[in-house]
């Protein structure tokens, strides 16, 4: 049952750009998580509770979505690829270093990941000794061409 569960899962993740939404799923809640988190330390108590926390909240609620679009609907891909990197990058600036830089780099690398991602199956290389292969670099030579001597 648990083997048919995970070759299931499997087959579901190869069918879309899974690496690039946990990717983007990470950074989504990197971003979320400081401002909304209290840090004690001794008697002190450390709260981001100004414009980049409603921001923070902001981006990463956008994050999440093209996260979850990248799961569910992979043929936005493109669309919620693009998006991401420009949350990303917006979230650099305007949310405490986007997630102090982490949450920034996760989404990006998410994001590229998201645009690179494609569902077309690879097409086999050949050896280098077969006989396809040594045929298929003679039709790829280029064809001699006459010399030119000077008179």
């Amino acid at each position: 049952m648990l083997l048919r569960a995970w070759r299931g899962f499997t087959a579901w993740r190869r069918g879309r750009p899974f690496w690039a939404g946990l990717f983007v799923a990470g950074g989504a809640l990197i971003i979320l998580f400081p401002p909304f988190v209290g840090v004690k330390l001794g008697d002190m108590v450390i709260s981001i509770q100004t414009l980049g926390g409603v921001s923070a909240l902001l981006i990463g609620a956008l994050l999440a979505i093209c996260a979850a679009t990248l799961w569910l609907q992979p043929k936005f891909r493109l669309a919620a690829g693009i998006v991401t990197v420009l949350l990303s990058l917006v979230a650099l600036v305007v949310t405490n270093l986007g997630g102090f830089l982490v949450g920034t780099i996760l989404s990006l690398l998410g994001g590229a990941l998201a645009v690179a991602w494609t569902d077309e199956p690879k097409k086999p290389k050949e050896a280098k000794g077969s006989e396809k292969a040594q045929d298929s670099n003679r039709q790829h030579e280029p064809e001699p061409t006459q010399r030119v001597h000077p008179t």
